[in-house]
């Protein structure tokens, strides 16, 4: 049963946004413990020996002194057989770093959301491995996957998804009260109020705008402390101003708050605010390299690889 709340804007005794001082970015260090306390939090800087997570020198770039939130190795993923075999990804290689913000794109069906749903652990390949935050999704037994998801990766989406009957900090919160954290509101509030939310605390979804309501998602996705957040097309249901808010929003949560970001869109204009761009086309990745900040970039990247 959803636990009994107060109503009004006192019940988490938050009523600005300098309500308190922010735990949440105490530490820039984002391989740091999850805010979450408890010893089954999944982290790459667990020590643990006897723990199930599979932990490995490539995982995390300790080989190389480079440490790497995500990084793939040989992704494959084939589905169906014989003529009417379809490789959606085919062996790609991909890093993305602590506080990097990255952008995948390509035409449709070259493998994009396929290759978040990896990263996410919502799938599994055929072959190759997946490593996120220090953790070999591939060897991962399920119970430990779903605790990864759960505290160590955000995810925002197109569609909003927020819970019609819930207000902001509630649909926020959602991730830690389904995890029985006692401070759940108030961490869902400060986050609120660092998208740009403070003053539609109790606002429900239908009394707020595509671009608020997206924010609420962002704040969500944040409110685990996750090492990484998984965005895909973000900005795709939004005007062309909520987008922009959003692209910076996102470009602010790997600048500022220190997590990765992987964003998946179609739009040029929206890719720009990356740091890097990876192209994808037939399952492949074809280019991979570093954005300016120029409307342009992205562009002029696609037309070089043949995908405009």
């Amino acid at each position: 049963m959803w636990r009994d709340r107060k109503t009004g804007p006192d019940r988490l005794g938050v009523t600005a946004p300098q309500a308190e001082p922010d735990p949440i970015t105490a530490s820039a260090d984002p391989s740091g413990p999850s805010a979450i306390a408890g010893p089954s939090v999944i982290t790459a800087a667990s020590a643990d020996p006897t723990s199930s997570v599979t932990r490995t020198e490539a995982a995390d770039g300790e080989a190389t002194g480079e440490r790497t939130i995500v990084r793939t190795e040989g992704l494959t993923k084939v589905y169906g057989a014989g003529d009417s075999e379809v490789r959606a990804l085919d062996g790609v290689d991909i890093s993305v770093s602590p506080g990097e913000f990255v952008t995948v794109m390509g035409p449709s069906g070259c493998g994009k959301s396929t290759l978040l749903n990896m990263l996410g652990g919502l799938d599994t390949p055929t072959s190759g491995r997946v490593l996120v935050d220090g953790n070999d999704l591939t060897t991962l037994p399920d119970d430990r996957l779903t605790e990864l998801r759960r505290r160590r990766i955000g995810f925002v989406f197109q569609s909003f998804n927020l819970i019609p009957v819930l207000d902001a900090v509630e649909n926020a919160a959602l991730p830690l009260t389904l995890d029985g954290a006692d401070d759940a509101d108030e961490r869902a509030t400060r986050w609120l109020v660092r998208v740009g939310l403070a003053d539609r605390l109790h606002n429900r979804p239908d009394e707020l705008s595509g671009g608020q309501q997206q924010r609420v998602a962002v704040a969500r996705a944040l409110s685990t402390d996750p090492a990484l957040v998984l965005a895909d097309e973000p900005t795709g249901n939004l005007d062309s101003k909520s987008a922009t808010e959003i692209a910076e929003l996102l470009q602010q949560v790997a600048a500022e708050w220190h997590r990765s970001v992987l964003m998946v869109t179609h739009d040029p204009r929206i890719a720009s605010y990356a740091q890097r761009l990876i192209l994808m086309n037939d399952g492949r990745v074809v280019d991979d390299l570093p954005l300016d900040g120029s409307r342009e970039g992205p562009i002029r990247a696609m037309e070089r690889a043949g995908l405009l």
